[in-house]
């Protein structure tokens, strides 16, 4: 990927502050809703504004600032880069298809970073499988009532709102709409999991119980939320490629400089093939992953299909990347097993986008649909 000049200067520009700011925190950094200053940091740098229109406070930027924002975060703090995905996610749905009341209330938030929004896609029993969720939306006086739980929820535990996506029509993809929740509506209770990675973001449940939403809240058209969903999935799984790029290219870099400065029998470890052709194995398939997932949002911002190619890139970005950690934290010795490097981290937190906005498994089965013409949804 060329980027122009502005998107040069954004890049190092975030480089920077990742590796000055982010970095020496990364292993310290507190469970839940980061302390303000550092939103306040993210939000003038505008990382948070990329999708917002320049009206509303933002930049009106591209697909492709947000991977180059999330590649360039994950450098210094993997779990930093998320709010980056969750940002242009949310920004998207309101500029997309909120009501214009909503939109000018809460895009100017987004990008100041007042307002931290969630996704609440995920049920118990529909992950990957959107068209299959239960939680419902019940038209009432003035609104909706939404009952259900979402689970597996980034930010979860400390999110300002969230779209909400919610049955209100037929079983399937059809019956599907999205709506503009506060979580701090009466009816909405949160409960944090535990896991291996990523504390800060606060994974976990958000049980609706009969949350009133104003009849403005809804998203788009009543049952047109399925389209919205996968439209989402599609240009955040090349970010999240990108994010878990940007941590295992750090990862390289640091093993590079160990291993032209680390001697073992009178010769530094760079004068080993085995040690040497692994960092390069490892650097040729990341830089793989990347462009395809710069590829994928090149076409995002043409508006042209891009879900196959997201697909890849979500697969391949995550998996290599974990890869690509392990060795780096492997080559490190008993160092790199310890706590003086950031790798254990890394490797925590990035398996978990192993998981996250779709596995492997499902990554595969839709380039296998689209290369054999089945049809992804019935």
């Amino acid at each position: 990927m060329i980027f122009s000049d502005d998107q040069r200067i954004f890049s190092e520009t975030v480089r920077s502050y990742a590796r000055d700011k982010l970095k020496p925190s990364y292993l310290n950094r507190p469970a839940g809703r980061p302390d303000q200053a550092l939103l306040d940091d993210l939000a003038s740098l505008g990382v948070f504004g990329l999708l917002v229109p320049e009206e509303h406070g933002g930049s009106d930027a591209t697909f492709v600032d947000v991977g180059i924002a999330g590649e360039e975060l994950a450098r210094g703090d993997f779990n930093v880069s998320t709010f980056v995905q969750l940002t242009a996610i949310a920004a998207t749905g309101l500029r997309t298809w909120a009501a214009p009341t909503v939109a000018a209330t809460y895009l100017p938030k987004i990008a100041d970073g007042s307002c931290v929004p969630a996704i609440a896609l995920t049920e118990p029993d529909a992950g990957s499988d959107a068209a299959a969720i239960s939680s419902k939306a019940s038209a009432t006086d003035g609104g909706w009532l939404i009952n259900g739980e979402k689970s597996s929820i980034t930010f979860a535990g400390f999110a300002d709102a969230a779209i909400v996506l919610v049955r209100t029509g037929e079983p399937g993809a059809s019956g599907v709409s999205a709506f503009w929740v506060p979580l701090n509506s009466p009816g909405v209770t949160r409960t944090v999991f535990e896991g291996v990675g990523g504390e800060i973001i606060a994974r976990g449940s958000l049980v609706f119980d009969d949350v009133f939403v104003p009849a403005d809240h809804l998203l788009g058209e009543v049952n047109g939320g399925f389209v919205q969903a996968m439209t989402a999935f599609d240009f955040n799984r090349a970010v999240i490629a990108l994010c878990c790029v940007g941590a295992a290219l750090e990862s390289l870099d640091e093993t590079i400089d160990y291993a032209n400065t680390r001697c073992t029998f009178g010769k530094p470890l760079s004068s080993r093939q085995a040690v040497t052709q692994q960092v390069a194995e490892h650097y040729a398939k990341l830089r793989a992953a990347r462009s395809i997932a710069y590829d994928t949002l090149t076409l995002a911002d043409q508006s042209a299909k891009h879900t196959t190619e997201a697909a890849m890139a979500k697969w391949m970005g995550p998996a290599w990347s974990v890869d690509a950690i392990h060795t780096a934290l492997r080559l490190h010795g008993w160092s790199g097993y310890g706590t003086d490097h950031q790798f254990d981290q890394r490797l925590r937190d990035v398996i978990g986008l192993e998981i996250g906005d779709g596995t492997a498994e499902i990554m595969k089965a839709l380039i296998a649909n689209d290369l054999f013409g089945v049809p992804t949804h019935r």
